[in-house]
């Protein structure tokens, strides 16, 4: 009986050197993380939170929250940076996040959220001709989560920002159907700091220079923070701020 209790410690202690995953990340790991990712002005900090979330999430692979925030962190991690190959890498690692949490439930709104937004986010870091390429993907894949949750504003202000950022010639671009979709994202979360920022942008490609100029003022001074976005709106706020004094 002796026997079989140490060989039951003994698999209980190499179980995750095997690769079986663990429900939960413990309390010391996420507090170090967010200490990390406290300091994520500091691109370089905010490469290292990004690769330890990825870290975390293969490790713990059933715990949604840290699989979120892994996606979260590699969409924002790579939007800030240049060499291509990292970008990629980067965003790739938010692609498998999101992943995750879909394999367990393909309904989930925020793992749908997460996924479309790293998987474009790969796409474009990969070329303009392979966003292109994948975009109508990415916009059915979009309708489709407005479709099935009309109250979520995340998906409208996705959509948008693509119907504003796409060239119109060689692509679905429209701006004027970017105001209509960002001002249904507004309706539904109108202290958003992304999405009044989106929505200013769009108003600015339409000529709607009063409305885009009042819209960035919103973003600078009316937008609430988001969880685990600090810095991300305080970017958001300033970026507002240089838009605005170029209209």
């Amino acid at each position: 009986m002796r026997a079989v209790v140490v060989a039951l410690l003994l698999v209980g202690m190499f179980l995750p050197s095997l690769g079986v995953a663990q429900e939960k990340v413990p309390q010391e790991e996420w507090t170090a993380l967010r200490a990390l990712y406290k300091d994520r002005a500091d691109l370089n900090k905010h490469r290292q939170a990004a690769a330890k979330a990825a870290e975390l999430a293969g490790t713990y692979s059933d715990d949604r929250e840290i699989q979120l925030f892994c996606s979260l962190t590699a969409y924002y991690c790579a939007h800030r940076l240049k060499d291509r190959k990292v970008k990629v890498k980067t965003a790739r690692a938010g692609v498998e996040c999101a992943k995750r949490v879909l394999a367990k439930d393909k309904s989930d709104y925020d793992g749908r959220y997460w996924w479309a937004m790293t998987y474009a986010k790969t796409q474009e870091a990969e070329g303009i001709t392979k966003l292109l390429e994948k975009s109508k993907e990415v916009r059915t894949y979009l309708e489709k989560m407005i479709a099935d949750q009309p109250k979520r504003y995340e998906a409208y202000m996705m959509l948008g920002a693509l119907y504003r950022e796409l060239p119109k010639v060689i692509s679905w671009g429209d701006p004027a159907k970017s105001v209509e979709i960002l001002e249904k994202a507004e309706a539904l979360s109108p202290k958003d700091p992304e999405v009044l920022l989106e929505l200013a942008a769009a108003y600015a490609a339409v000529g709607r220079k009063d409305e885009a100029a009042k819209t960035y003022d919103r973003c600078i001074g009316d937008s609430v923070v988001p969880k685990d976005k600090e810095w991300e709106t305080q970017d958001a706020r300033d970026y507002a701020a240089k838009m605005k004094k170029k209209l």
